[in-house]
């Protein structure tokens, strides 16, 4: 009936699959769990994953070259036996007891069936101080990623997320992830909007999974200017519709702001106060001195000082 699909880079996933076992057996439903790991540069938690192979209803499979988060998840989707397909990143953890029974009750009253449809359970963070040096991705994480389904269900195409996804394998007949985005950003904005235009219903249920991958403060800073650069690239692929455009406050910001009459004041202050941008946002975790940061980039990426 459900298989948990799991795309893996450098991180042990032995916890995570210790927790969802014991409520998968309790379900007594037919599962599989299928871990992809995606040519993981640490080769000792890859070994160690690896293991898990050899244990009954799990697969383990090893790239022999990084694909990608949307490809990888497409080769799980189309490995996969069975019609509902649980995706989960590597670094959740369980949150609730009742997790998978929390998702197979939502199918059951909701007489889902062989309906093609996305349930998104959504993610938590855990109620603790974190490291000095991941306090930044900790505060975005709290602030901009945390959201009730009530909230998530104002705009579900929009608050769609893989992190803690189930989702109909036959969605994969008609929507995949688009696996020409290789690299880091917007793959799962591509893939909501997807659904959209399929009329797949996507769905928001308060079922999280707790995100404990939290990256120091420069690395996420890092994935951050890479998920700006990857959407200046596709900008300039023409990727960027009306709808996604809808779905960034990045470009729209952008976009309202090079309107101004002033934009080449506004634009050439941000890119002198840059490095000052860069130490609100890593030594004082301003998340508005990060949208500051982000936005100088763009503009600087889209038009390049000559």
């Amino acid at each position: 009936m459900l298989s948990i699909l799991i795309p893996t880079y450098n991180v042990n996933i032995h916890p995570l699959i210790s927790e969802l076992q014991p409520q998968l057996n309790d379900s007594q439903i037919d599962y599989e769990i299928i871990i992809e790991d995606d040519n993981s540069s640490d080769r000792t938690i890859r070994h160690h994953n690896s293991l898990l192979g050899e244990m009954d209803r799990i697969t383990y499979i090893e790239h022999p070259e990084n694909l990608g988060r949307s490809k990888t998840r497409n080769n799980l989707a189309d490995t996969a036996r069975f019609p509902f397909l649980l995706f989960l990143d590597c670094d959740a953890r369980v949150k609730s007891a009742n997790y998978i029974a929390n998702y197979l009750e939502f199918i059951k009253k909701r007489q889902l069936g062989e309906q093609p449809f996305a349930v998104s359970g959504g993610l938590a963070y855990r109620n603790f101080i974190p490291a000095e040096n991941q306090t930044l991705r900790y505060k975005y994480g709290l602030k901009r990623e945390v959201r009730p389904a009530a909230i998530r269900n104002r705009h579900p195409h929009s608050y769609f997320t893989p992190f803690n996804l189930l989702i109909s394998k036959s969605v994969f007949d008609t929507c995949r992830f688009d696996d020409s985005l290789t690299d880091y950003g917007y793959e799962d904005t591509f893939f909501g909007m997807a659904l959209e235009e399929a009329g797949i219903p996507v769905y928001h249920i308060d079922n999280e999974m707790f995100h404990d991958g939290l990256d120091d403060n420069e690395e996420f800073l890092a994935k951050v200017s890479k998920s700006v650069q990857n959407l200046v690239k596709l900008y300039r692929d023409n990727k960027v519709n009306d709808q996604f455009f809808a779905q960034s406050r990045l470009l729209q910001t952008w976009d309202k702001v090079k309107k101004h009459p002033f934009a080449s004041l506004i634009f050439g202050t941000l890119r002198t106060t840059r490095p000052l941008l860069t130490r609100l946002t890593l030594n004082a975790n301003s998340l508005k001195a990060l949208d500051l940061y982000k936005l100088s980039l763009l503009n600087d990426l889209l038009n390049p000082k000559p």
